[in-house]
């Protein structure tokens, strides 16, 4: 066994699937979207909300870094249970926001293990996770922008590691977009505010449902936003659920936590301090969720639970 791809091989045995790039393409990585923001395809507010806090430099603490591990780790769509008025109302939450602590430690141990005795060394990147794995050929985009990674279709969570361990090959390779997307317009049609537009690839990412309620609660939804329209407890599976490449994903959900008619009720009036909002907190926390969002989310959701119907999440319409 060839051993400089061993951790490729130690991650894919426990599931995921992963890729390698080398170092030498940070001022690329970081091209890609300076130059999208330059021409003016990324709205400001959102470029500086979510997109400027990554660094392009390989980390002091890893100073002898040669390559980035990119990894996909296959995640389900989640269901968290709330009890309201005497039911139970089960709220969707997406692949890619629960356990990204818990996926980051457990891909790092994975290839630690696989190197044994060696000593090399693995550091978290604070990188454009869905450049990476699109460059290194791990996934492919799709038309709602969306990262693609083989059997998993867009139902995984990215994580990437630099490392000083010498790969033999560098998968580095121009991005690539699932090929059927240049016939396809199931998610333009399913999108309901218009952020999947057909006169140009990259979405309008301020119209997303997934950016407009990852607000903090003191943000209220545009008007323009329609009650039915919201669908999880954050971000959005409207594009997801009818993308064909998600067809052997659709199964089901995972039951993940519920919550009280006591809990719901203090998520709904929105008065965190105190123990008690420390204790929520780190709840919250493994689900990729803040107090921040609610009551706005909760409340968005329950105020039209009577159309919302979670199985209908699970398949096409």
């Amino acid at each position: 066994m060839d051993d400089r791809r061993g951790i490729l091989r130690k991650l894919e045995s426990e599931g995921s699937l992963a890729r390698v790039i080398s170092v030498d393409h940070l001022g690329e990585i970081r091209r890609d979207l300076d130059i999208l923001h330059a021409d003016g395809f990324i709205d400001e507010n959102l470029f500086q909300e979510w997109l400027n806090h990554f660094t392009y430099e390989i980390p002091k603490e890893l100073p002898d870094a040669r390559f980035i591990v990119v990894a996909a780790v296959p995640q389900p769509m989640y269901t968290l249970t709330f009890r309201w008025k005497g039911r139970k109302v089960p709220v969707i939450l997406p692949p890619t926001y629960a356990d990204g602590d818990d996926i980051d430690g457990r891909v790092k141990g994975q290839m630690t293990r696989a190197m044994g005795n060696r000593r090399f060394k693995f550091c978290k990147t604070a990188l454009p996770l869905k450049t990476l794995a699109t460059h290194s050929g791990l996934a492919s985009y799709g038309r709602n922008n969306v990262t693609y990674a083989g059997k998993f279709g867009s139902f995984h969570r990215l994580t990437a590691f630099y490392t000083d361990y010498p790969f033999a090959d560098d998968h580095w390779q121009e991005r690539q977009v699932l090929p059927t997307c240049g016939t396809c317009t199931a998610c333009i049609d399913a999108c309901p505010t218009r952020a999947i537009v057909d006169d140009r690839f990259l979405v309008r990412a301020e119209r997303c449902l997934c950016y407009l309620n990852e607000k903090t609660a003191d943000h209220a939804f545009p008007d323009w936003v329609k009650p039915e329209w919201h669908n999880a407890i954050v971000g959005c599976m409207h594009c997801q659920r009818i993308c064909p490449h998600n067809s052997t994903v659709l199964d089901g959900f995972e039951e993940r936590e519920e919550f009280d008619e006591q809990e719901t009720e203090y998520l709904l009036a929105g008065e965190f301090d105190g123990e008690r909002a420390s204790n929520m907190h780190r709840r919250l926390k493994r689900l990729g969720l803040e107090l921040t969002l609610f009551p706005r989310n909760l409340s968005a959701l329950l105020e039209q639970t009577n159309r919302f119907d979670p199985a209908r999440l699970s398949k096409s319409p």
